[in-house]
């Protein structure tokens, strides 16, 4: 299994998800927002990358949102905000963004 991968995809999602409980639009609650990021962070998938992937700064990331996530007692807006401090970094974006230039195919 490529752990890379499903981490960056997941953090990514993480993101999406985020981005989609913003004012204005804000398509998506709280309450809904904390839920869907919970779901994605207990597949068996990522349950097995959080034990057994290298230790890359993506996976610290992923690692640092599992444990707010797994913090039942704090309210959604609470987690909420705690999620967007650590996946709104500077650092981490700028890595997502070398990863995904990566992937761009060389212009012709």
């Amino acid at each position: 299994m490529q752990y890379n991968l499903l981490i960056e995809r997941t953090l990514r999602d993480a993101q999406g998800i985020l981005r989609a409980n913003l004012p204005p639009a804000k398509n998506l609650p709280d309450n809904q927002a904390v839920q869907s990021l919970r779901a994605i962070v207990r597949t068996p998938q990522l349950r097995e990358v959080l034990g057994r992937g290298n230790d890359t700064a993506l996976c610290f990331v992923l690692r640092a949102v599992n444990r707010i996530l797994v913090d039942h007692g704090q309210p959604d807006r609470m987690t909420i905000n705690r999620l967007w401090d650590v996946l709104d970094q500077p650092e981490f974006n700028r890595i997502l963004r070398s990863l995904q230039k990566m992937k761009k195919p060389p212009a012709r």
